[in-house]
């Protein structure tokens, strides 16, 4: 996996966020194909949900999403909008016996929509390789792992709130985007996943060209 270079069309296109969460199950885009349900050797796959809280049928929906991810050998998975702290978090997610939980801390001011929270399940095969984690705020967190031959891999979740959060929504591209120009720097590979909240296909073809002119288009 490069910066700029990969086939888009491998990564899993989710759907949008389900009144039932039970409803991804039956989506076209995640389930079109029975070769999705083999890994490939020296590979990994990642795929991301926008859960809205887990405060209410929390266990149900991570259960069913446990399940999503073995089905689908998920090696990275990104849960967004939880609005729930890490040790709710690392509570509720009992259920996933097979991976490692980092979550980031929770936005608890009375000015906002949505509390935010975020988190990233790492299956354990990959997990012995994390060296670092940081919770950057509420909606962007990150982590390292290393490899052998000097193979740095930083994984992003994010969750960029919607249009009628003007103000936290530019906050927080302006953190991603001031993040990746980081890693970049620090010699890492990386990948990006979570609810965007804007139509990636609309974007990813200047991003993975012109990534200076993509940041512009974003805000």
């Amino acid at each position: 996996m490069s910066d700029y270079n990969f086939n888009y069309d491998t990564f899993v296109r989710n759907p949008p966020n389900p009144d039932n969460v039970t409803e991804i199950f039956s989506h076209e885009s995640l389930f079109s194909s029975p070769s999705n349900t083999s890994s490939i050797p020296n590979s990994f796959n990642i795929s991301s949900f926008n859960v809205n809280g887990l405060k209410m049928h929390g266990q149900t929906k991570l259960e069913e999403i446990s399940s999503f991810f073995s089905l689908k050998h998920i090696s990275f998975g990104g849960i967004v909008d939880t609005h729930l702290h890490p040790k709710q978090m690392k509570f509720l997610s009992k259920c996933f016996s097979n991976y490692t939980v980092f979550s980031s801390n929770l936005d608890t001011s009375k000015q906002i929509l949505s509390s935010g929270g975020i988190s990233l399940f790492i299956d354990n095969s990959f997990a012995s390789h994390v060296q670092d984690f940081k919770s950057h705020s509420s909606r962007l967190l990150s982590v390292d792992l290393y490899f052998k031959g000097n193979v740095k891999l930083r994984i992003f979740v994010i969750y960029i709130p919607p249009p009628a959060e003007s103000v936290l929504r530019s906050d927080t591209i302006d953190l991603l985007i001031q993040q990746l120009t980081l890693t970049k720097q620090a010699g890492f590979y990386h990948a990006v996943c979570g609810d965007f909240n804007m139509h990636l296909d609309k974007y990813y073809p200047i991003y993975f060209n012109q990534p200076q002119i993509a940041s512009k288009h974003i805000h």
